[in-house]
């Protein structure tokens, strides 16, 4: 629910006319992750999709007779045959989704909280059946727990109810998004599950911190807006680090760039999930946030230019005491091998890298790990620029199927330069301003 709560306003304004639908466990191939939601009228009206057209039509319908019943329930959706009649996922996958009128929130309002902590039945409604009583675990009882909250400490009636899970509930306050937290009777040897918690948590959205402002900036902060990023523009030169140059920023700043990330490191505002992209494109400022940024994890860092330009750097940055690790976190040339040429196309291979590198880290595919080789590498995943050779610009590279040798394997992305800059190619007869300013 708290994944679009801000939408909701009209369903909290007259919630005995709206149910939300809340998708709490997924497995196998499935479009929406768990905690995504989705509000529906007593008229059929709709706000949002838990599953991008597959199911929606059975959940408005579990929706509109929750609404009649006043019963919340769980309802289970699998594989489809494609047929045309069974309804279920045609990916594949299994979605449990939760269906629960918002009245019976009671006077829980989650709209200003980060956290929200419900009671899940035990079971899925009996296809075919509404059944409302509670013994069966089918649905809830008038006394569910419901509980909105903010900060790390659990209300009481949360603690409560966690028991000796208490610390699991925890964990999955802090890690943000939907989690199931199952609670079981150990007075008895099969350990039954007795209780489940759904617990929703909103986390601040990851940062991207620009450093260079210009128009790949200025495409670059608009198109990870739309992702969900809080972005910030950082730039020395006052003629270029404006407001009105970098419309989907939330944060231009005029400071010069090591500074800015003292200064934010120092605050606590860099961790983890920050990304860092550098298109300064000049050492002096350059050197310093690449030396500070990749000594710490960081979700991402990045930095624009050509392979000499990227030769120099880890020269420079390896001379500072840089070790091969510490350089392997370098994403430069920035981006995947897409052929991008002007601001919004180098933005968009510069997200689809960032997007890459945090799926990778988070389904532990090793892909990113320091010290992979390149052979080690998955074929089916795309290509980035780190990993190819010759002109960054080069149409005719992307044609030919890459061609990894034991020396290249080796070499990674420490190695001197190779091949051509991403100064125009002899084939071309003109080089454009976007070009130039990526060189």
């Amino acid at each position: 629910m708290l994944d679009r709560i801000h939408e909701y306003g009209e369903c909290f304004a007259a919630p005995d006319r709206w149910a939300i639908a809340t998708i709490v466990e997924v497995s196998g191939s499935v479009p929406r992750p768990a905690g995504t939601s989705m509000a529906v009228r007593d008229d059929g009206r709709t706000i949002g999709s838990v599953s991008g057209g597959c199911v929606e039509g059975a959940v408005v319908d579990a929706a509109l007779t929750s609404m009649e019943s006043g019963a919340t329930e769980l309802h289970s959706f699998g594989y489809a045959e494609d047929d045309g009649i069974s309804i279920g996922l045609m990916c594949g996958g299994d979605v449990r989704v939760l269906v629960q009128p918002l009245r019976s929130l009671g006077p829980v309002d989650p709209r200003a909280r980060t956290h929200l902590v419900r009671d899940l039945p035990l079971h899925d409604t009996t296809a075919g059946s509404l059944l409302i009583a509670e013994g069966l675990g089918i649905t809830l009882g008038a006394d569910a727990l419901c509980a909105a909250f903010d900060g790390d400490m659990l209300p009481d009636a949360v603690a409560l109810a966690a028991g000796h899970v208490e610390a699991r509930v925890r964990a999955a306050v802090r890690a943000g998004g939907a989690h199931v937290v199952d609670i079981t009777d150990r007075t008895v040897p099969e350990c039954p599950v007795v209780r489940r918690l759904l617990v929703e948590s909103t986390t601040t959205p990851a940062r991207l911190i620009i450093y260079g402002a210009n128009d790949f900036s200025a495409a670059l902060a608009q198109a990870a807006s739309t992702l969900g990023r809080h972005v910030t523009v950082c730039d020395a030169r006052p003629v270029f680090a404006t407001r009105a140059r970098h419309p989907g920023a939330h944060e231009v700043v005029l400071m010069h760039p090591a500074e800015h990330f003292a200064k934010e490191l120092a605050a606590g505002r860099i961790d983890g999930r920050t990304a860092i992209v550098v298109l300064t494109h000049d050492p002096r400022f350059d050197l310093p946030v690449l030396d500070a940024a990749l000594r710490r994890e960081l979700a991402y860092v990045g930095a624009m230019g050509s392979r000499v330009t990227h030769g120099k750097r880890v020269q420079e940055l390896r001379a500072g005491g840089l070790t091969a690790a510490h350089l392997e976190r370098l994403h430069s040339p920035i981006g995947l091998d897409l052929g991008a040429r002007t601001p919004a196309e180098v933005a968009v291979s510069i997200l689809a890298e960032l997007i890459l590198v945090e799926s990778s880290a988070r389904a532990g595919s090793g892909s990113e790990s320091a010290g992979t080789p390149a052979t080690a590498r998955s074929r089916a995943l795309p290509v980035r620029l780190r990993d190819t050779a010759g002109d960054v610009h080069d149409a005719a590279r992307r044609g030919a199927e890459p061609v990894v040798t034991a020396a290249t394997a080796e070499r990674g992305p420490t190695a001197a330069p190779s091949g051509r800059s991403c100064a125009a190619t002899p084939r071309r007869t003109a080089t454009t301003k976007e070009a130039l300013a990526w060189m």
